[in-house]
């Protein structure tokens, strides 16, 4: 008891700005569960379940045995820019410069901190979609900003519309959030969004952060990638862009993402940054150059297969009386909604965890305009996914009759 006390006095303010994850709490919930022998259908985790491809893991040993063990440079290894570098420049069609655009940062959350710790002062306003990953709203807070949620609604594909944004625009607004595809909804916006959010975004002198973390997990018709606000004339010089390889390349443990962003703004993220994790383990990066500059396939064979379990979630969801949900083009997950069984999304979330060893995470999660759902993450296996779908059909007709 006393050392909670001590805690309690000495920790710091911006402690009481920020909750623990959620998310997190039902990671140990389900191991809980598993560990009594109950067979959980594990649509709460927001990583692939494959492997990372094996020349990416032999160029990052081959790496190691060469003695590539030391400090790397904070922007990252040259290699590994120059791939990223590549890889944007394919994505948006803007030319990026390896030297000075690109930062190789431990994991996008910490391009996410790094962005707003270098570009958000105390009381500066940032726009944030609400629902959205809640990461946003803490590392906003944690920078002293003050958060704004933009309301996004389900019959408009949770889209972060530039009319509502435009309304809550003030002298104090400095930044605003695009994460395209959403998490937790699998939604993308729409190219006509983007270039009325970069309108904005110009208008008012805003910097613009456009997490694209999920891009080549696409499912739209117009490109193997979603849509970049990047690429709209004028905002290459105030967007920076988050990515990372957790997703497309099955490289979650590995924490490894990046930024890309002008050759200025690029200057104020890396005093940041050199600050916080200085910099990335050396012998992944090389491992990680390898898997953007080499063979597509194994990105190519993921996206295919996350169609695959996209089609039987959402039409598995769909003949499920009482539920409906917006088409999710990209990422991994759907976000039903399930406001017609009466209960709260957590009281939903947990009677199908414990009930039925269904693990979801409850749409309050990810902010207020998140109840009412569920966010399903469709990472688990084909057949999980096909099995789930029966379990949660009869899971919620039971809850009908509770």
């Amino acid at each position: 008891m006393a050392d909670s006390k001590i805690a309690e006095t000495l920790g710091s303010a911006r402690l009481d700005t920020v909750p623990f994850s959620g998310i997190r709490k039902v990671f140990d919930a389900v191991r809980v569960l598993e560990e009594q022998g109950r067979d959980v259908i594990h649509w709460q985790i927001g990583r692939t379940d494959f492997d990372t491809p094996d020349h990416i893991k032999a160029a990052a040993m081959e790496s190691m045995k060469r003695g590539d063990v030391h400090y790397a440079p904070n922007r990252g290894v040259p290699a590994l820019r120059k791939a990223i570098a590549a890889r944007t420049t394919m994505d948006t069609g803007i030319d990026v410069a390896e030297d000075t655009q690109v930062i190789v940062m431990a994991g996008a959350n910490e391009g996410v901190l790094v962005s707003t710790m270098a570009f958000v002062n105390p009381g500066d306003e940032v726009i944030i979609p609400n629902p959205n990953w809640h990461h946003y709203k803490s590392c906003v807070s944690l920078a002293g900003g003050v958060p704004v949620e933009i309301e996004t609604r389900e019959e408009e594909n949770f889209s972060l519309l530039a009319e509502r944004v435009a309304e809550k625009i003030t002298p104090r607004t400095k930044m605003i959030c695009v994460t395209s595809p959403g998490n937790p909804t699998g939604c993308v916006e729409s190219k006509e969004n983007l270039e009325a959010l970069a309108k904005l975004a110009i208008k008012h002198n805003l910097v613009v952060v456009s997490d694209e973390i999920y891009n080549r997990i696409y499912f739209g018709t117009d490109g193997e990638v979603a849509p970049s606000i990047y690429a709209i004339p004028g905002m290459a010089e105030r967007t920076i862009i988050i990515n990372g390889f957790s997703k497309a390349y099955s490289m979650d443990g590995w924490r490894l993402g990046w930024t890309v962003a002008s050759p200025e703004m690029t200057m104020n993220l890396l005093k940041i940054r050199q600050y916080t994790t200085v910099c990335v383990n050396t012998f992944i990066q090389h491992g990680a150059a390898a898997g953007l500059s080499g063979d597509q396939s194994a990105v190519d064979e993921r996206v295919d297969a996350f169609r695959e379990r996209r089609k039987i979630i959402v039409e598995g969801l769909r003949a499920i009386p009482g539920v409906t949900v917006a088409e999710p083009l990209g990422a991994f997950y759907a976000f039903p909604n399930i406001s017609a069984f009466g209960k709260s999304s957590q009281e939903t979330a947990s009677y199908l965890l414990q009930e039925h060893a269904i693990a979801t995470v409850a749409g309050s999660v990810f902010g207020s305009g998140g109840e009412g759902h569920l966010r399903i993450a469709y990472s688990c296996s084909t057949e999980e996914c096909e099995r789930g779908v029966e379990r949660l059909a009869h899971a919620l007709k039971q809850l009908k009759k509770l």
